[in-house]
């Protein structure tokens, strides 16, 4: 019987101990219910939200997706004997100023090098250009350059393209504009396929991060009555002017020579036109080597024409690559219409001029000329160093024609004697009257020059 208790008492025990942990497993909710078993299940990862596609950097347009492509700045050559020049009318935007003496350079730039079907000549780089060009992460691309241009790149540690170094991996020579006249220097191109296979050389590409040139957004249409910029002359030096005339049917400023004949792109005969002209002032001199130019690349003012009008604009730059800030009259960041641009980095010193028409060709009042730097010549000074110029090489000329002249004459008075005689023994003969006349003004040309240099020796004295 004592058993029997002993048993039944374990038995009560051992289920009071089970149910005693079912009761604890309820109160702690490990359980699962219909409710609890629907909050277990994981929540769905979301899509991620694809960023929209970067606009073209250079011109604002939202043609295609720019993301992760760095631009291309090519170097043109545009002396006298370069143009017509490859893919001018192609480039997002055009970039002019004088780097040596008086002689202009001139940069294109692409915002997809896949674009860029032929373009060149391509010439050399230089600093001034650079500056433009490194705060947009761009590939420079050039055949050789100057010292101040090297020092800027190595400085930075900043990879280029060029050809002294990587030759036909990344350039070609037209033999047809060679055939044609045109000096070997005028004759080197690139391609999108050849800056490709040139930057593979190194192992690189041109994936990267891009810069917006310009704080781009919509602008209001400009009335007719108020285009008051229509016709900019650009006089970067006497012998080389550009024109950007106002299209009203287009809405763009067609760039064309000081001449008034087109500019026109030899690959494919088109004349540029841009959106947006800029001119930035900007403080000049000249660098150590007495020749090249240097500029205060660090502020200024400037023009910024747009639908025929004007207005007065102020800029800076941080650094070399530091993009530029460019604000209106009023100090509020400039709002640049979508397009393709020129850019015209303008000194003002002697030799350099602008002029600004409006609708009804009367001209405008532009803001004073930047003010020279201390290695600038002032306007006097270099005036006067023009005027010496000149009259040493008149003189010089001068000289020339005297010795020429007193070598000649000799032979031209046993001419005039021979033709006379001739005349003498047939006075009909017309042939020999022309032969004795032209022999007589021969004679009195070469006796004007040695009179003329008898003259100058005495005032002279």
């Amino acid at each position: 019987m004592k058993q029997f208790q002993v048993l039944s008492l374990s038995a009560a025990l051992l289920a009071a101990l089970l149910l005693g942990g079912c009761a604890g497993a309820a109160s702690s909710g490990a359980v699962s219910t219909p409710e609890s078993a629907s909050a277990a299940e994981p929540t769905p990862t979301p899509e991620p939200t694809p960023a929209p596609p970067a606009p073209n950097p250079l011109t604002g347009a939202a043609d295609a997706d720019y993301t992760g492509k760095r631009p291309v700045a090519v170097t043109l050559r545009n002396l006298t004997g370069s143009t017509p020049q490859w893919g001018i009318a192609s480039a997002d935007v055009l970039v002019e100023g004088v780097t040596e003496g008086t002689t202009a350079s001139l940069m294109a730039l692409y915002a997809d090098a896949d674009s860029i079907a032929k373009v060149g000549p391509v010439g050399p780089a230089r600093d001034l250009l650079l500056q433009v060009a490194l705060p947009l992460n761009a590939l420079p691309v050039h055949i050789d350059k100057n010292i101040y241009a090297s020092n800027l790149l190595n400085v930075l540690s900043y990879q280029d393209l060029d050809g002294y170094h990587i030759g036909k991996a990344a350039f070609a020579f037209d033999t047809d504009r060679q055939g044609a006249g045109y000096a070997e220097e005028n004759c080197w191109y690139t391609t999108a396929e050849l800056i490709n296979s040139g930057l593979a050389t190194y192992g690189t590409t041109l994936s990267g991060d891009n810069t917006p040139l310009f704080q781009f957004g919509e602008r209001e249409a400009v009335a007719p009555e108020n285009r008051n910029g229509m016709d900019l002359t650009i006089t970067f030096s006497p012998d080389d002017v550009d024109c950007l005339n106002y299209d009203t049917g287009t809405g763009l400023y067609a760039l064309s020579n000081g001449d008034g004949s087109a500019v026109q792109d030899a690959d494919n005969g088109q004349q540029p036109g841009f959106t947006n002209v800029f001119v930035l002032y900007a403080s000049s001199g000249i660098k150590d080597d007495g020749y090249t130019r240097q500029y205060d690349m660090t502020s200024g003012t400037g023009l910024y024409l747009h639908g025929g009008a004007w207005e007065r604009i102020n800029w800076t730059k941080e650094d070399a690559t530091g993009p530029f800030a460019i604000a209106d009259e009023a100090g509020a960041p400039l709002i640049v219409s979508p397009g393709k641009s020129f850019i015209a980095i303008w000194g003002g010193y002697y030799g350099q001029s602008l002029s600004l028409t409006a609708a009804d060709g009367s001209a405008q009042t532009l803001p004073d000329k930047p003010a020279l730097l201390e290695s600038g010549i002032p306007d006097d000074a270099a005036a006067a160093a023009e005027a010496e110029y000149k009259a040493a090489q008149e003189a010089t000329d001068a000289q020339t024609e005297l010795a020429r002249a007193q070598a000649e004459l000799p032979d031209a008075q046993t001419a005039l004697e021979e033709a006379q005689a001739a005349l003498d023994a047939d006075p009909e003969n017309e042939e020999l009257l022309t032969a004795r006349d032209n022999a007589q003004a021969n004679v009195d040309a070469l006796n004007a020059i040695l009179a003329a240099a008898e003259q100058q020796d005495g005032q002279a004295e």
